[in-house]
């Protein structure tokens, strides 16, 4: 079952930016809270709202800090008399709807109210002396005159005047009740001290029987226990709503366990380091075997310079300005470098032999960047810059193939490459137009027209289609 505390109020203070000491309205509402505890009081000075609904709170204690109190719910609670408000003198409203306030303790309840002048609106519905006696409504608007309303009903002068007369009367049959119910909660109490104790009695019971087959021990079964099974706890009492709200606060704390194991567990630096040396461990482990392969198990951003200190590699990793150098662990060979950052492996071929024993390792102040320095066996041996040469020499490549060809604007603005041909043979025009439109016949070698070569420009689209919506040229194409 839950408790009152500073975490609690902190929680429930988001509204005030969870300043717990000015706040003014709190709700502590379906909590399982089982008593108001002093942290409450004490660091809540000011509050004039309170709201206790839907708990177990057997007592009304620990509220005299509470000075300017205007509004206290208690509703749905294990209160049975109404006590601690001496100081809360500013109390305007109080509501204790079904909580177990019955006749034996209704006279003292209503005294320690009298005294609240400001108290206007009193709720007490489905408590017991106000479902068990008919005189409860006149005797509570006689005792507290200065009642504006009773279970959200208005007091009206008739009924005010009508309950002074019948005080008297109220009082001697309230204590009458009240004796009796007294001698009936004294027998109440025997009994559920004598079923206390039979309980325990079974409890008892059943774990010597467990200890004993656990022992190995033959055991004689008691017919007449077993066949009894175990009474329910039933009806409207602080008991049954005790148990209820036990098994609630159990099902919640399952709950919570589930959701917590699916959400990925805090971690701090002892447990960092354990991993860290784990995952050291196995590739060093894997290194010895003679497995050795290029992996970036952390993604890490790297590169290789062989031009800022000649003669050696430089190795630069990308890694948190604040991550601990401890999380870093650094195993240099001549052809290869084996890092483990954060439990994860960064292995890199090198690209020359190297002297792994005069390898320097640091960190820069600025961005935090592992840094490594190794000289290499040959000085002259530079790998990167052949590379960087060959990348160079094919990007070359590229460009001559594509300086040959040109972009140029068509009609619609949009680029399209356009790609010299030379078209080979000869271009034979007879034919192509009739003579009645002007054009020239099969015969025209005969009017003495001469064999050329000619050029043409091709065109072709360079990696782009033509929309669809985009309206169509209907124009024919040129006639050579």
């Amino acid at each position: 079952m839950a408790s009152l505390t500073r975490e609690l109020l902190r929680k429930r203070s988001e509204h005030n930016e969870c300043m717990i000491s000015t706040m003014e309205e709190i709700s502590l509402h379906q909590e399982e809270l089982t008593s108001i505890d002093p942290c409450l009081g004490l660091s809540c000075r000011h509050l004039k709202i309170l709201l206790l609904q839907n708990n177990i709170i057997p007592r009304m204690e620990n509220l005299h800090h509470l000075k300017d109190l205007e509004y206290l719910n208690l509703a749905l609670n294990n209160v049975s008399k109404i006590e601690g408000l001496d100081r809360c003198e500013f109390l305007n409203k109080l509501d204790l709807t079904i909580n177990f306030i019955d006749v034996d303790t209704l006279e003292e309840s209503i005294d320690n109210l009298i005294d609240r002048s400001h108290l206007r609106d009193l709720y007490m519905m489905g408590n017991p002396a106000e479902q068990d006696w008919k005189g409860f409504k006149s005797y509570v608007v006689a005792r507290l005159p200065q009642l504006n309303q009773l279970d959200g009903t208005e007091i009206k002068r008739g009924e005010r005047i009508a309950a002074q007369q019948q005080l008297p009367a109220l009082v001697s049959e309230l204590r009458l009740l009240a004796k009796k119910r007294a001698e009936k909660r004294v027998v109440e109490e025997a009994e559920k001290l004598a079923e206390k104790t039979l309980k325990a009695e079974k409890a008892l019971k059943k774990a010597s029987k467990a200890a004993a087959i656990k022992a190995g021990k033959v055991v004689v079964e008691d017919v007449t226990s077993e066949s009894e099974s175990e009474e329910e706890l039933t009806g409207h009492t602080p008991e049954v709503r005790e148990e209820i709200y036990r098994e609630m606060a159990e099902q919640k704390a399952e709950k919570d366990a589930r959701e917590k194991e699916n959400q990925p567990k805090w971690r701090g630096e002892p447990e960092f380091l354990a991993e860290q040396k784990s995952s050291i461990t196995k590739a060093r482990e894997r290194e010895e075997k003679g497995t050795v392969r290029q992996c970036n198990e952390g993604k890490w951003s790297f590169k290789f310079d062989e031009s800022l200190h000649p003669g050696s590699v430089t190795l630069t990793v990308s890694v948190q300005k604040h991550l601990s150098s401890s999380l870093i662990d650094v195993d240099c060979h001549p052809h290869y470098i084996s890092i483990v950052i954060k439990s994860k492996v960064l292995r890199l071929l090198l690209p020359a032999e190297v002297k792994s024993n005069e390898a320097k390792a640091e960190r820069s102040r600025t961005t935090g960047d592992l840094v490594i320095t190794i000289p290499k066996v040959n000085v002259g041996e530079n790998m990167i810059a052949i590379r960087a040469a060959k990348k160079d020499e094919e990007r070359k490549k590229r460009e001559e193939e594509a300086r040959k060809i040109k972009l140029i604007e068509d009609r619609e603005g949009s680029k399209i490459g356009t790609k010299i041909a030379e078209l080979q043979g000869t271009v034979k025009i007879a034919g192509l137009v009739k003579k009645r439109d002007g054009g020239v016949g099969v015969d025209a070698i005969d009017l003495g027209m001469k064999e050329i070569k000619t050029t043409q420009t091709k065109i072709v689209k360079e990696k782009e289609e033509e929309s669809e919506e985009e309206e169509g040229d209907d124009e024919p194409p040129p006639i050579f």
